[in-house]
């Protein structure tokens, strides 16, 4: 468990809580009798169905192998602060039921392991050099001591904590003045937690503003971090916290784990602005003593991610291409679609770079693996991996296969995919290869079919009508679960779900079905997302959403141009196209000077340039400019108090910021229908 090496080995058993007795209902439809299943918002328990399914996995797969329970707890100093309990923010101790426990019927066993393994945390000692937090958020706080102070390598999602870590690392290994920060890559759960660094007293703004304290990241880090996380950050905020199981309980029936770690903290993130990009492959940087060699990987794991390797304590960090999991080409959250092949290739260049001398690798996420046989058999078999997905995808493919049947009937190597690094915990196998066939040949999958399809809610009105009416889409759904067919149900019921929210019976028997389906899933992700989507079902929407990555104060932080970006986004077009068409020169004050046009309602922006003609231009700074943008202030109120300077027509100014849209929340529903609040006007 968090803090104490040496748990049980793991072995699960597939027992657990008997199915509970169904009872006579009446479902909504008034025309069906439901026999022997009862309509209720209560969890249920695993089915005959489930347990069945999961109780085969045993025999699957090599549970007698015990070596990644030695590995997890090697080199353990300290237990979590407060067990790793931060109240709001992230609770270790409720991720930690599963501990020295046989897998109940409501878990997949072989998630249930993995879950073991991951789900704890402390401070640990990976090297004489290299120190590590592990499990007080998604990734793992990295502590690399220096000749005179530590580098921090990799910040946790959130401020709260990754100063947590800080504090534990220091009460074991003493407070150490702060050398560097080095970011491995674009995504949020890497650097979220940057301003944690304040908050531990390490640093000031200004050592980093300055460069005195290099703050390093990869190529690109900037502008696809503001991509994935600012521009399309509300929608993927909204499914990360379905998909980590944020929106859920922890427990058998709940949460389990996040995989590539215990749980991702709730909170908004920060965004850190590097003084030094790594734009080379090979390009060595030192830093108060210790030499690292980087070396780019775009377009694998995050579109902009480094590697690096430490040749005289011949450390390898892979960052998050190499981990005890298979991860995704496909992120369910939402993202750019990776590239296995070119994934493979980074985990071959660094076998044939460092193979011989590499002694450890350590990364922002799970356990690090020591020895140079077993450090080169991980990067192997991860490689085979990627390789395979690719390999399969594209040859089935070229038989003609679809994406769907591919991802169902593609045969696979058992020496690469029953390889416990190399289980689907974290990315489902299946959607891998969907999401290859996708990358490589677009969504459509050749049947013309696929282009005539109606949206969601108009195709099942006509499902449902031609169904004979929810009431028979109801039965039907109910036969496919008493045969254990959860798949099928959801799929029947999501006819009526698309357009109508509010038949109470067929949204707590897709939740019933979404349940099991959850119960039997050795992915995380896919358990989370399934028990999440059960969740919304039961309360009619709405769920509560804490995540967020594009705070006003994230927003403030962006560089001009992606500052100007995101303000181009959020205007409503339709009603800009209304406006007439307009030239306005900005001044963002201190940060670029810029041109915008709106034109047949769509506000471009050019930096750098400036119109001879403006119909108006206007001197601001980039917090009150987003205040305008959301609608928390007006230009005649800035301008009188000095804080904007308007000349020309300052009603085109009015005009402008009236059709910025800041009506999005980030609760919207992912299962019922969008809720009115949540539609676009």
């Amino acid at each position: 468990m968090f803090g104490v090496a040496g748990c049980k080995d793991g072995t699960p058993a597939a027992n657990g809580d008997t199915a509970s007795a169904p009872t006579a209902s009446a479902n909504a439809a008034g025309n069906t009798s439901s026999g022997d299943y009862q309509f209720s918002d209560a969890q249920k328990d695993a089915t005959d169905y489930t347990r069945d399914a999961n109780q085969k996995v045993l025999g699957e797969l090599d549970f007698a192998d015990k070596t990644a329970f030695a590995d997890v707890d090697r080199g353990f100093i300290a237990p979590l602060p407060n067990n790793g309990d931060i109240e709001g923010v992230f609770s270790a101790t409720k991720m930690n039921f599963m501990q020295d426990k046989d897998a109940p019927a409501t878990v997949n066993p072989s998630l249930w392991r993995h879950a073991q393994l991951v789900n704890r945390g402390g401070l640990y000692q990976v090297t004489d050099h290299i120190y590590q937090v592990r499990g007080q958020d998604l990734v793992n706080l990295s502590i690399i001591e220096t000749d005179n102070g530590i580098i921090l390598y990799d910040i946790e999602y959130f401020a709260d904590t990754l100063a947590a870590s800080i504090k534990l690392y220091e009460e074991h290994r003493g407070k150490k003045p702060l050398k560097g920060v080095i970011i491995s890559h674009s995504h949020a759960d890497h650097f979220g937690g940057f301003d944690g660094i304040y908050k531990a007293g390490l640093a000031t703004r200004e050592d980093f503003s300055s460069g005195r304290i290099p703050l390093i990241a990869p190529e690109g880090f900037v502008k696809e971090s503001v991509s994935e996380n600012v521009m399309a950050g509300n929608i993927m905020a909204r499914r990360a916290g379905y998909q980590y199981g944020n929106v859920l309980e922890p427990g058998p029936k709940g949460s389990i784990t996040a995989a590539l770690g215990a749980a991702l903290a709730n909170g908004a993130s920060s965004l850190p602005i590097p003084n030094k990009s790594i734009t080379k492959d090979g390009e060595k940087v030192t830093i108060d003593g210790v030499t690292f060699e980087f070396y780019l990987t775009p377009h694998a794991e995050a579109p902009a991610e480094m590697v690096f390797y430490i040749p005289q304590w011949k450390a390898l960090s892979m960052a998050e291409e190499l981990n005890h999991l298979q991860h995704n080409i496909y992120t369910l959250r939402g993202a750019q679609t990776r590239d296995a092949s070119v994934w493979a290739s980074y985990l071959g260049a660094a076998l044939a770079r460092w193979g011989k001398d590499v002694e450890v690798n350590f990364g922002p996420h799970t356990w690090p693996v020591w020895g140079n046989e077993n450090v080169t058999k991980y990067l192997a078999d991860q490689r085979d991996l990627y390789q395979s997905i690719y390999n399969t995808t594209l040859r089935y493919a070229n038989y003609g296969y679809r994406p769907d049947d591919i991802a169902e009937s593609a045969a696979l190597p058992k020496s690469v995919f029953n390889e416990w690094n190399n289980r689907p915990y974290y990315g489902s196998t299946k959607n891998n290869l969907k999401a290859t066939y996708v990358r490589n040949l677009g969504w459509f999958n050749g049947n013309s079919t696929e282009l005539a399809k109606y949206p969601d809610g108009e195709r099942g009105k006509r499902y449902v009508e031609a169904m004979g009416g929810e009431g028979k889409v109801l039965d039907a759904a109910l036969a496919s679960y008493k045969k254990g067919d959860y798949r099928f149900t959801v799929d029947l019921l999501n006819n009526i779900v698309a357009y109508d929210g509010s038949n109470k019976n067929v949204n707590l028997l897709m939740a019933d079905a979404f349940e099991q389906l959850g119960y039997q899933e050795e992915n995380a992700l896919y358990r989370n997302l399934y028990l999440s989507s059960a969740k919304e079902l039961r309360m009619g929407g709405s769920v509560p959403n804490a995540l967020s990555t594009i705070s006003p104060e994230v927003i403030a932080a962006l560089p001009a141009d992606l500052f100007m970006s995101y303000i181009s986004m959020t205007v409503d077009q339709t009603k800009a196209e209304a406006l007439g068409d307009y030239t306005v020169n900005v001044d963002l004050r201190g940060e670029g000077k810029f041109r915008l046009d709106l034109h047949n309602g769509v506000l471009n922006y050019l930096q750098g340039y400036s119109a001879d003609k403006p119909d108006a231009a206007l001197s601001i700074g980039k917090t009150d400019l987003i205040a305008v943008a959301a609608g928390k202030a007006k230009l005649d109120d800035l301008a009188g108090n000095g804080k904007a300077a308007i000349t020309g027509d300052k009603e085109v100014l009015n005009k402008i910021a009236s059709v910025f849209d800041n009506g999005m929340k980030n609760n919207m529903n992912l299962v019922l229908p969008l809720q009115p609040e949540n539609q676009i006007k």
